[in-house]
């Protein structure tokens, strides 16, 4: 069976736009001395192309990272005032059930596509920051990082190359089907 070479190299401008985002990101974590990864991570996942498809990414990111940072800080204040100890059986069987409620609110609010970020953040806190030598300053850092990576993505997606913006107009967002 012969094979036709139908393999074409092709960068396409949403890939530039992402490797720009992430530059931007990497940029501003050197400026402020802060680790870039969330905002990176976020300018990744909301890049789309077309800049309201990347506003509605946004805005499930934002959704789902506001609700974990929420639920983790809930622990924190646990573990700070209570006995509970972390990485313990107990502790363990507490943040497992806490992912119900977690993903109960995205359901509650209508995000049901925020529930999986959710529940990563949620975990990324309680588990591989809790004992950071100050959690909730970590909780709240990883929220502003997200929202800089998510503005970043969308200030690129608007600026560069945009199908959306045909004849001078933008696509309309719809805010209450977000």
């Amino acid at each position: 069976m012969r094979m036709k070479n139908s393999f074409k190299f092709h960068i396409g401008m949403r890939i530039c736009k992402t490797a720009i985002a992430v530059f931007i990101c990497a940029v501003l974590g050197l400026v402020f001395d802060m680790q870039p990864f969330y905002g990176m991570a976020a300018a990744i996942i909301c890049m789309q192309n077309n800049t309201v498809k990347t506003l509605k990414k946004g805005a499930v990111r934002c959704i789902g990272t506001g609700v974990g940072g929420i639920f983790a800080v809930i622990i924190l204040l646990l573990s700070d005032f209570t006995p509970l100890k972390p990485f313990t059986f107990i502790y363990y069987l507490l943040i497992s059930f806490l992912i119900i409620p977690v993903i109960y609110v995205t359901v509650l609010t209508n995000q049901e596509d925020s529930a999986a970020i959710s529940c990563i953040v949620f975990l990324s806190i309680v588990l591989a920051h809790i004992e950071d030598s100050n959690p909730y300053l970590f909780a709240l850092l990883r929220m502003g990082e997200t929202i800089t990576g998510i503005i970043i993505a969308y200030a690129v997606n608007f600026i560069i190359k945009n199908p959306d913006r045909k004849n001078g107009k933008e696509t309309e967002f719809d805010y209450e089907n977000l």
